[in-house]
């Protein structure tokens, strides 16, 4: 399965398609723990809960394809991106990470592009069906 990026929401135009994320990636619930302590010390604790999940997934792309990335994140990295993953889960995300770090890794002489691009998307938003 691989990962698939359609922007902008709703109306979709535009469409990239990544391979898998390395075996890192990751998922985790927005929560936020609140302690307060009352007057005669009774400790309180509040959790907060969020609709919103963030998303972690590093890549591994040829040159050409961080180029496409590359440009797909230039013209949509304010709209809402609609996300199908490996798992073959819908997400409606937004980018969060700023700047964006394309690193590049030596000896991939059989890639398209001569090299392999090193990239890092963290994203945030709410899982739509899976």
């Amino acid at each position: 399965m691989t990962v698939v990026l359609k922007a902008p929401l709703p109306l979709l135009e535009t469409t990239t398609i990544l391979p898998n994320p390395q075996m890192n990636d990751g998922e985790a619930p927005r929560h936020v723990v609140k302690t307060s302590r009352a007057i005669d010390g009774t400790l309180y604790s509040y959790i907060k809960t969020s609709a919103t999940n963030k998303l972690n997934y590093t890549f591994l792309l040829s040159r050409m394809k961080a180029l496409e990335l590359r440009a797909f994140i230039t013209s949509y990295y304010r709209a809402k991106v609609q996300l199908t993953n490996h798992k073959s889960e819908v997400w409606e995300v937004y980018f969060l990470n700023n700047p964006f770090e394309f690193n590049a890794s030596d000896g991939a002489r059989n890639v398209p592009g001569g090299e392999q691009i090193n990239v890092v998307l963290e994203m945030e938003g709410v899982k739509i069906s899976g």
